[in-house]
């Protein structure tokens, strides 16, 4: 199964890593979509760095089986772009899998 994971800058750390890392363990291949290739994304508390292996104009969302989508300041940087919500919105159109990590905060 081919995953993909839209990431921007400020993700909740351990809702990017915990669930990246057992898909991996599992034997997922998880591709790291950001706006630009190459990128550093930098999680909301520092404590991970990632690449973006793929640029959200090198993919479709045709060519994966499911989506994952982190938390934390990522998925606000995100929503501003149109070609990320136009590829989530591809996933939910052909009734693939999508999953969101989230916290519960109290305010």
């Amino acid at each position: 199964m081919k995953i993909a994971c839209v990431l921007g800058q400020g993700f909740e750390d351990s809702e990017f890593r915990i669930p990246y890392d057992r898909l991996k363990a599992a034997g997922y291949q998880v591709d790291v979509i950001g706006v630009k290739a190459g990128e550093e994304l930098k999680g909301y508390k520092g404590k991970e760095k990632v690449k973006a292996e793929k640029s959200i104009d090198q993919v479709k969302a045709a060519d994966y089986d499911a989506l994952f989508i982190p938390g934390g300041q990522s998925p606000d940087h995100l929503r501003v772009d149109k070609r990320m919500v136009d590829f989530v919105k591809q996933f939910d159109q052909e009734g693939k899998l999508i999953a969101a990590a989230a916290t519960a905060r109290s305010c």
